[in-house]
């Protein structure tokens, strides 16, 4: 077997890569829908990024560990560092990891991404980042990849081998002279949960976690610090992050502007779609308040974000001002609309 692909499908959510790489796998699996629409409800955010300076975030939250950290139930999980790897040649990076696609294991390698033709960094400063396999042809010597192209669209690339080794070889540098944490190779292998429904209780408890701008998750092992804020209270530090973008706040570490707003996007989306679902499904009744309430604020979320990439490319201050009412806005209707959600479920 001289190529291979394993399945993927274009994932539904691409605002980070742990949940790109992650559902580009499990979405091809049918009977992972009910535990996707039982899930990503909850938002956090960076609260101390201009104390601290570090970049502000803002991303779906499941709780500690992250999703390439074994929190999805579907895919079996390995991790291993450089230290582990140490003993492989460069030469025989290639076969190791055809070795494990061969095995039916997606692997998402750690390695300079300043390496890789279709990316961003290209040539430019060391980006240590992962890069999700998920194919090969050993005979044209090239991976089936999927990352973000140097036009920031995510999309499934071929990485020669010997772009591929150029990375290996240059992130090793890296971590032998300290300049960078090694963040670790990961390898997934698509494994049949037993059935999972649509978990009312868990998707509940969320909503209410959402609402009171909290989280209970992980308690046990994880004990909640002061620089997340969840929920509805995201939208206070959105706010004082675009404040601080627009004043030119010297504060602020490295920025990633248009990322928040397409993750917010991604959340009405996937909110409004989870709607639909749950009526499809008759777990709640038609409410056109509730559907065409929320379909409208995806909509507002979109069209603000593709708003900040033009003011991106042509500056247009007015882009703040604009941003200021949609967050007032949608935290003045998200509550209301997520109560009358609740209440449906209730009625049911």
């Amino acid at each position: 077997m001289n190529a291979l692909q394993l399945p993927v499908l274009n994932p539904p959510l691409k605002g980070f890569l742990r949940w790109a790489y992650t559902l580009s796998i499990t979405s091809a699996h049918e009977e992972t829908i009910p535990w996707y629409y039982s899930n990503f409800i909850q938002l956090s955010c960076k609260k101390t990024f201009l104390e601290d300076g570090r970049q502000f975030y803002i991303d779906f939250f499941r709780g500690q560990p992250n999703e390439l950290n074994f929190n999805n139930p579907f895919l079996l999980t390995c991790s291993v560092n450089y230290t582990i790897l140490e003993h492989l040649a460069l030469d025989a990076w290639p076969q190791f990891f055809t070795d494990q696609i061969r095995n039916g294991y997606y692997c998402v390698v750690f390695l300079d991404e300043a390496k890789l033709t279709p990316a961003a960094a290209y040539q430019q400063e060391p980006f240590p980042h992962h890069l999700f396999l998920y194919g090969f042809d050993w005979d044209n010597r090239f991976f089936d990849a999927s990352m973000f192209d140097h036009t920031g669209v995510y999309r499934n690339v071929q990485i020669p081998f010997k772009e591929f080794l150029d990375a290996i070889h240059s992130m090793r540098h890296l971590l032998r002279e300290g300049l960078t944490a090694d963040h670790h190779t990961y390898f997934y292998k698509y494994e049949p949960h037993s059935p999972y429904p649509f978990d009312r209780i868990v998707a509940l408890d969320q909503l209410h976690d959402y609402l009171n701008g909290e989280t209970h998750l992980n308690r046990i092992n994880y004990n909640p610090d002061n620089e997340q804020a969840f929920g509805i209270n995201v939208y206070d530090y959105l706010q004082m992050y675009y404040d601080a973008v627009e004043s030119n706040d010297p504060r602020l570490g490295d920025r990633n502007d248009v990322r928040h707003l397409h993750v917010l996007w991604e959340h009405k989306k996937m909110m409004s779609e989870r709607i639909a679902y749950l009526i499809e499904e008759g777990m709640i009744p038609y409410d056109e308040e509730l559907v065409n309430g929320y379909q409208d604020i995806t909509t507002r979320a979109m069209k603000l974000r593709d708003q900040y990439i033009r003011h991106e490319i042509r500056e247009d201050k007015a882009v703040f001002a604009r941003i200021k009412l949609r967050l007032e806005q949608f935290r003045k209707e998200e509550p209301v609309l997520l109560q009358r959600l609740i209440s449906c479920w209730k009625s049911k």
